[in-house]
């Protein structure tokens, strides 16, 4: 019992440190952007997981802005987690179209992980100079924007941001695709994971 109780002990300390060091992969503070509010907020299940947010620079004027959910729980999704934290930061590129982006990140996720593990993954690319949004929905919980149309040309007072394709990690050479949606002042857009739900 004694030798149990120290290996417990030990897996505790271990996960604890797995804790700290997940989260210091997401970003702590929202960036101050010019005439823009972001703000997110994580509280994990169990010590580690495998939701994901994130925004940072591609440049002056263009922000990233994703979050993702890893199937399963615990230290495999926190691993994987990790994984498509450094992934992104590594592709992520102005110079490439994000759809390429992130068929280049389902592949890698695909040969790098078993058949029973997948990510759902929504990426944004905020264009500040143009006031757009250009993102690729990857079998993630579809986030909500909302739009306040004054003369009344578009339906509803939201719609979903679903344009994109297949989740990551299932299918190798999988095609996705991207929307441009065009900000106005009043605009929101509200992502959330699957424990929102």
């Amino acid at each position: 019992l004694f030798k149990e109780t120290l290996e417990k002990q030990r897996l505790e300390e271990e996960l604890a440190i797995a804790r700290e060091i997940q989260q210091k992969l997401l970003p702590k503070d929202a960036p101050k952007l010019n005439n823009y509010e972001l703000a997110a907020l994580n509280i994990p299940t169990h010590k580690v997981g495998g939701d994901y947010f994130d925004y940072f620079p591609i440049d002056a004027q263009r922000y990233v802005l994703t979050v993702a959910d890893v199937s399963g729980k615990g230290v495999p999704a926190a691993l994987l987690m990790s994984n498509l934290q450094a992934t992104l930061h590594a592709m992520m590129s102005a110079d490439v179209p994000l759809e390429l982006i992130v068929a280049r990140i389902n592949n890698f996720v695909y040969a790098n992980t078993t058949y029973d593990k997948f990510i759902t993954f929504f990426v944004g690319v905020l264009d500040m100079q143009e006031n757009t949004l250009t993102y690729v929905n990857g079998g993630h919980n579809p986030p909500y924007y909302f739009h306040q149309d004054p003369d009344g040309t578009e339906p509803g007072p939201f719609r979903l941001l679903d344009q994109g394709g297949l989740l990551l990690g299932m299918f190798p050479g999988a095609i996705y695709q991207s929307e441009t949606i065009h900000l106005k002042a009043g605009d929101w857009i509200v992502m959330y994971t699957d424990g929102v739900s």
